[in-house]
């Protein structure tokens, strides 16, 4: 079986994200594949899978970071599964970032008097902590 996923790269010093715009497929063994099954649709284990494995790691270091060991990383995509929002997200990101975000950090807006914006905050909040457990750092 084949993974395709995508990256971005992690700039440290302006704490900003860029789109990788490469595509990367990689060949699992049946084992990986059926982890791979079993987490596709728990997001958050598939991603921490792929980025703990020792595969997806040999092939970050002797594909993808062959001059530069030094870069950081953090998976955009894997077979579909976009984890994009993570890195983009914003104030005026849409609903569907919203509620997904809401979701996963357990945040209530309880009333329609809460403005959008205080979410958007508190889902900022939580993200400058989860983009940082998301980074791959190879060295």
């Amino acid at each position: 079986m084949h993974l395709n996923f995508e990256l971005v790269t992690y700039d440290e010093e302006l704490d900003k994200f860029e789109l990788d715009n490469n595509k990367y497929q990689i060949e699992i063994n049946d084992e990986e594949a059926k982890t791979y099954e079993l987490l596709k649709s728990s997001d958050m284990s598939l991603y921490n899978w792929l980025k703990e494995s020792d595969f997806f790691k040999k092939y970050m270091k002797r594909e993808v970071c062959q001059d530069s060991e030094s870069k950081k990383f953090a998976i955009s995509d894997i077979n579909g599964t976009s984890f994009i929002r993570f890195y983009f997200f914003k104030v005026t990101s849409g609903d569907s970032h919203y509620e997904y975000f809401k979701k996963l950090f357990n945040i209530h807006d309880e009333s329609e008097w809460q403005d959008r914006e205080d979410v958007g905050e508190e889902i900022l909040q939580h993200l400058s902590t989860k983009r940082k457990e998301l980074i791959l750092e190879l060295g």
